[in-house]
C-alpha cells in the first residue's frame, strides 16, 4: 500500500511517527505529481501508525527470518506457508514467497536453508494427503507472476525438498486473470476432490480441480470463475464445512461455497470504519484455523497494521484484534501481506503452534532493510481471545 513512498521519507516518518506523530510537517510548496502521490501515501502512513496505537492487544515476535533476497526499497516478501514435519515437528519449515524472484525456505530459527529461483512468486500454500500413483503426497503450490502460471511441487517428507510435478507450464488465461495474485488450495471432503484457486488484480477468481495424468503428473481443470468488484488476493478454505473465503482488498472478506457447482453466490462478512474500527483496509492475508469447537478466521488489516480474529463459523463475529510489537531484539510489524498459522506442537518456543506474518517494513535498529517474516508463538495470540473461546 505504501511502497511508492520515497524510502528516505519512510525512514524519516518512521522515526517521527514513533516519537511524535503530531510533529510531522506536511505543508510544502508546489509538488510534482510523483511527490504528491508520495505525500498522500505518507499521510496514510501516519494515519496507519495512529490507528495501530488504538489496537489494545500486543504480541511480540519470538523469531524472525533472514531478509529475502531483495533491496530495502523493494516490496518483495509476501506470503508464508508453514509445513509441519510429521515425524520431527522441530524440523518443520517455512516457505516464503519472494515477488522479486523465487521461493525461500526457512527453518524454525529463521535461517534460510534453501532458495528456489523459480520466478516472481506471489502467494504460496500447502496441500496435504493428495493421492498420486498409489501413494499419498504433500504438494506445495504458488502463483508465479513471471510467466502467469500456477507452480506445483511435490514435497519430500524426509527433508522438505521440492520436485516439480506439473504437467508442463500451468499458465493461466491472461484474458481472464489480469496479473495472477492470490492462491490457495482447498479440499472437498464430501466429493474427495482437491482444488487450486487463484485470483488477479482485476478481481476475477478461477477455481481448478487438481487432476493427475497417466504419467503421474499434475494438471488443472477449470471449473468455476467468479468476478468481484475490485482487486482480490488473500484466500483460505474451511475444508470440513466446504467454505471458501476471499479477501477483496478495499472492501472485506467474502464467503462462498467451496463446491464449484454452487455458482458465484457469495456472502459478505466484514466491514470497516464505524461498523468495526478494528478493521482498516486493505484486507490482505487471511487464514482459517481449526480451534476445537470454536474455529477461527484470521485476517491482516493493513490500514492499521494489525490482525483481526473472527469466529470461523456461524455469524463470523469479530472476537479480537492485536498488533505485533517490537521486542528487545526484533522489530515490530507493519503492513502485512500474507500470513499463516499452524496449531500443532513444534518445539518449546511454539508449544501450541506458530503464526508467521510478512513484515512490510523490516528494521535493523534505525535502518530499513529488506523485508522478512516474523514468527510468533500461537499460544501468545490465544491469550488475547475471549475466555469463553479458549
Amino acid at each position: 500500500m505504501f511502497r511508492n513512498v520515497v524510502i528516505s521519507l519512510l525512514i524519516l516518518l518512521f522515526a517521527s511517527c514513533k516519537n511524535d506523530q503530531s510533529a510531522v510537517d506536511l505543508n510544502q510548496p508546489t509538488l510534482s505529481l510523483e511527490d504528491k502521490e508520495a505525500r498522500e501515501d505518507s499521510l496514510a502512513l501516519v494515519a496507519a501508525y495512529q490507528a495501530q496505537n488504538e489496537i489494545e492487544h500486543t504480541v511480540f515476535p519470538t523469531m524472525e527470518t533472514q531478509s529475502v533476497q531483495a533491496s530495502a526499497a523493494e516490496d518483495a516478501a509476501d506470503d508464508p506457508a508453514i509445513w509441519v514435519n510429521p515425524d520431527t515437528p522441530s524440523a518443520s519449515l517455512i516457505f516464503g514467497s519472494n515477488k522479486r524472484g523465487g521461493l525461500a525456505v526457512y527453518d524454525l530459527a529463521g535461517k534460510e536453508v534453501e532458495y528456489y529461483p523459480i520466478g516472481n512468486i506471489n502467494n504460496v500454500d500447502i496441500l496435504y494427503d493428495f493421492p498420486l500413483a498409489n501413494k499419498i503426497i504433500t504438494i506445495i503450490g504458488c502463483s508465479n507472476r513471471t510467466d502467469q502460471s500456477i507452480d506445483l511441487f511435490q514435497l519430500d517428507p524426509q527433508n522438505g525438498a521440492l520436485t516439480d510435478i506439473s504437467n508442463g507450464s500451468l499458465q493461466v488465461d491472461s484474458n481472464s486473470i489480469d496479473d495472477i495474485y492470490g492462491f490457495t488450495f482447498g479440499q472437498d471432503q464430501q466429493q474427495n476432490k482437491s482444488y487450486a484457486i487463484i485470483n488477479g488484480k482485476n478481481g476475477r477468481m478461477q477455481q481448478f480441480e487438481i487432476i493427475t495424468t497417466p504419467e503421474g503428473k499434475l494438471d488443472l481443470k477449470l471449473l468455476r470463475e467468479v468476478q468481484f468488484d475490485s482487486q482480490t488476493e488473500g484466500m483460505t478454505t474451511d475444508d470440513k464445512r466446504g467454505v471458501l473465503y476471499v479477501g477483496e482488498e478495499n472492501k472485506g472478506i467474502w464467503k462462498l461455497q467451496l463446491d464449484p457447482g454452487s455458482g458465484d453466490g457469495k456472502e459478505f462478512l466484514t466491514a470497516s470504519g464505524s461498523t468495526n474500527p478494528n478493521i482498516a483496509f486493505d484486507i490482505e492475508g487471511i487464514t482459517f484455523i481449526e480451534h476445537g469447537e470454536n474455529d477461527l478466521l484470521l485476517a491482516s488489516s493493513q490500514g492499521n497494521f494489525s490482525y483481526a480474529i473472527f469466529s470461523g463459523s456461524g455469524d463470523h463475529k469479530h472476537l479480537t484484534s492485536f498488533k505485533v510489537g517490537a521486542s528487545a531484539r526484533i522489530d515490530g510489524v507493519e503492513e502485512t501481506d500474507g500470513l499463516d498459522v499452524v496449531t500443532q506442537y513444534l518445539n518449546a518456543d511454539y508449544p501450541q503452534g506458530m503464526l508467521v506474518v510478512q513484515d512490510g517494513f523490516n528494521h535493523k535498529g534505525d535502518s530499513l532493510v529488506a523485508q522478512n517474516f516474523k514468527m510468533i508463538s500461537w499460544a501468545e495470540v490465544l491469550k488475547k481471545l475471549p475466555q469463553k473461546i479458549n
